[in-house]
């Protein structure tokens, strides 16, 4: 017989030992290797006596929900076959489970690691949530209890906001895609806050949730996401990439929105702070208004004016007694000139029994100057008379 004989015969008697095929081997996974291009998994399981070279082919290999490595314990289904070229039996998977562990808690913190590994989780990445946000949406099940919750929680704390729900599926195969869509959707809305989850179930019925898709869709939102998936002991990988997580839809609604009762009381405080404020300020403006006041009054010129105004006052007066005095005086001088001028008056002198004699309305002081026959006047006293003159 010829190697190709021998091999060919033990590859021919270990396909009819039916013994062989569907076997369920555990074992620890060493020397993996993938290959991308053809979707391929060789790898060697071993225990602690032996090993045995083992090939899962892409139609079984891209079923599974996690990715294999090197030093992981598993438990394959498969049947012993030889490869008849290099006359080496080998095991060729068609299933493989974690040993000790679930496939799908495997897959969830692979994915973990990978996305954690590319920056999605990071902190630099994520963005505050508003104060108080006057549009928010919500993705999750109209069916969910929890959906029920986070309404009369916002209701109640803070019953602005205006509230509108994306429908999506939670749990299930199509849910990943489900929400990936309302997520986007609700992401062109213009929102100021979003808030996506469900309800607590088991690690399984929260898988959707644990979705690279989403994960990614979340991470590459504009508008701020809570992420509220199941209770405070679960942590899905939509949590970690979203903006914040909350420990339930509850705790989701309460990071959301503030509380109009905290709100009235710190503005009652900011009004207290506010009018303590501005007493003190106006107690200060008047203060200082006062001070400026006496400034002003002692630089006012109804400072000086008042002293020149009873200076003013009194010199007028003293002009007035002056003017008087002298008034009096220049009187008393006429009266005294006046009594001179009037002792001297002519008409004094007519008084006593003498008068005047005018010719031609010239004073006549000599006989010699009137002729017999003349007019002339004679001025009394008491009046006039004219007379002719008769030698």
């Amino acid at each position: 017989m010829t190697v190709t004989q021998v091999n060919r015969y033990i590859a021919f008697k270990l396909k009819e030992d039916k013994s062989l095929k569907g076997i369920i081997v555990s074992g620890e996974i060493s020397n993996f290797k993938y290959y991308a291009s053809s979707g391929h998994m060789y790898f060697t399981l071993k225990d602690n006596e032996s090993s045995i070279k083992a090939v899962m082919f892409r139609s079984y290999a891209s079923q599974l929900r996690f990715m294999p490595e090197s030093g992981m314990k598993v438990i394959v289904t498969a049947s012993v076959q030889v490869y008849e070229k290099d006359g080496v039996y080998q095991l060729y998977v068609s299933d493989m489970q974690p040993d000790g562990a679930g496939a799908l808690f495997l897959a969830c913190e692979q994915l973990k690691k990978k996305l954690s590994e590319e920056g999605i989780f990071n902190e630099e990445h994520k963005k505050p949530v508003p104060l108080m946000p006057g549009k928010i949406g919500i993705v999750t099940s109209l069916e969910a209890t929890a959906l029920q919750d986070m309404l009369r929680i916002i209701s109640e704390r803070f019953p602005i906001a205006e509230v509108t729900v994306f429908p999506a599926l939670v749990q299930g195969a199509g849910a990943p895609a489900s929400l990936c869509r309302a997520v986007k959707y609700a992401d062109s809305k213009e929102l100021d806050l979003l808030i996506c989850g469900r309800g607590g179930g088991s690690f399984e019925d929260l898988m959707a949730f644990n979705d690279e898709e989403l994960a990614r869709c979340i991470y590459s939102c504009k508008t701020p996401i809570i992420s509220a998936v199941g209770h405070e002991t679960d942590t899905s990988v939509s949590d970690l990439a979203a903006d914040l997580r909350a420990p339930t839809p509850s705790a989701a609604a309460e990071k959301a929105v503030p509380d109009r009762k905290n709100l009235l009381g710190a503005l009652n405080n900011l009004q207290k702070v506010m009018e303590n404020a501005m007493f003190s300020k106006l107690d200060e403006k008047y203060g200082r208004l006062d001070v400026l006041a006496k400034r002003l009054e002692a630089a006012s010129p109804s400072g000086k004016i008042l002293p020149a105004k009873e200076k003013l006052s009194s010199l007028q007066k003293r002009l007035n007694d002056l003017y008087k005095m002298s008034l009096n005086r220049f009187a008393a001088e006429i009266g005294e000139k006046a009594a001179r001028l009037d002792s001297l008056s002519p008409l004094k002198t007519l008084g006593r029994g003498f008068s005047l004699v005018y010719k031609d309305e010239k004073l006549i002081n000599s006989a010699k100057k009137v002729s017999s026959g003349d007019e002339v006047k004679i001025v009394f006293a008491d009046g006039s008379v004219t007379a002719e003159i008769k030698a």
